[in-house]
């Protein structure tokens, strides 16, 4: 086989061996093209544990919904009481490094 013809060549590329078809033309010996792994899915029952990761079967905690009108008036409220008493030492610890000295 020395010589390709148009329809060698359409027929070639539909199969997608076209570059083994140009190899053998030229009297070259294709290299065997080597199968792909695959990899098949995790099973959902196997467990990994990893350094704080979400345990299995746990999802994200739900987000905190916002403060209501009367919840933040409290708290305003709170506050300026607290300035107009000259800002007294608060009773509750703050683990914050800009609140601890």
């Amino acid at each position: 086989m020395t010589d390709l013809t148009p329809e060698d060549i359409a027929a070639a590329r539909r199969e997608g061996d076209l570059v083994a078809l140009l190899l053998m033309s030229a009297g070259l010996t294709p290299a065997p093209v080597p199968k792909q792994r695959t990899t098949e899915p995790e099973t959902d029952n196997v467990h990994i544990a990893h350094p704080g990761a979400w345990p299995t079967g746990a999802s994200r905690p739900t987000p905190v919904p916002p403060p209501t009108a009367p919840q933040i008036d409290a708290a305003v409220d709170d506050y300026r009481r607290w300035l107009v008493a000259d800002r007294p030492p608060a009773s509750t610890k703050c683990p914050c490094a800009g609140c601890t000295p």
